[in-house]
């Protein structure tokens, strides 16, 4: 489905038409054209800001356009398709596809959710390459898995994403059972370091290297010095130098 057939409109009259298109004109462009159209004038309809369920319709109702998987997922994306129709053209996308119907915004709810889901089901079988790139670019949905994964390439490209927000990785830290490896990389991190948060539960995760801890204590508040003070779990050595820092004429305050 590279272009149209022969008599397919032209360039121009196209571009005038949805220019001047108001939403019941696109939808009788459509109507009237939707066999001759090429995927990309149909795409072009589809993203055209008076595009509704008419011409969502039109597209659904002509197989043949289906056969592109542009068209399915400009479908999947859009907010006026049926719900069904939207869960069902979500079946063979692959998963770079799925991520951006899982980020668009106007997208209904459910169809995101379902998107993410597909993508969580192919993850398991996606390199490593393909981890990383899904990483910096994937929904907040996906962030839980994509942390648990535990390659460091994927948390470096995770660390990127502008969707990772610190409580993510705060909980990630205390809850879950990060490696040692990417404790180690997060720590190197400058940018999510000088969150507190973060640096405080990178601190108090008892997976983290005692070097790596010990290096934190300094910029620590008193709380969370007094927390690891009398902490019977936590490091005898990293209890104890943060006994000897609220101990110090330096006064801490939360």
């Amino acid at each position: 489905m590279n272009g149209g057939p022969p008599d397919a409109p032209d360039r121009a009259s196209l571009t005038t038409a949805l220019v001047r298109a108001d939403r019941a004109a696109l939808a009788a462009f459509v109507r009237e054209n939707v066999s001759r159209l090429s995927e990309s004038d149909v795409l072009r309809c589809l993203r055209h800001p008076y595009s509704g369920e008419a011409v969502v319709a039109e597209v659904l109702a002509a197989p043949g356009l289906l056969s592109s998987r542009e068209v399915r997922k400009a479908v999947a994306l859009h907010p006026a398709a049926p719900r069904a129709e939207a869960l069902r053209l979500l079946e063979d996308l692959p998963w770079r596809d799925l991520v951006d119907v899982g980020r668009e915004a106007r997208t209904p709810a459910p169809v995101r959710s379902s998107a993410n889901r597909r993508i969580l089901e192919k993850l398991p079988k996606l390199s490593l390459g393909e981890k990383a790139a899904l990483a910096r670019i994937a929904d907040r949905a996906l962030v839980g898995p994509l942390l648990d994964d535990g390659e460091v390439d994927v948390l470096a490209a995770l660390l990127s994403n502008p969707r990772l927000v610190e409580e993510d990785l705060t909980a990630w830290l205390l809850v879950r059972h990060p490696k040692e490896g990417s404790l180690v990389h997060l720590a190197s991190n400058e940018r999510w370091m000088a969150r507190t948060a973060v640096r405080t539960a990178v601190l108090l995760s008892p997976r983290t290297p005692r070097a790596i801890s010990l290096s934190l204590l300094r910029a620590s508040v008193r709380s969370v010095l007094e927390r690891l003070s009398m902490d019977p779990s936590a490091d005898p050595l990293l209890a104890a130098c943060a006994r000897t820092l609220l101990e110090s004429p330096v006064s801490r305050a939360d």
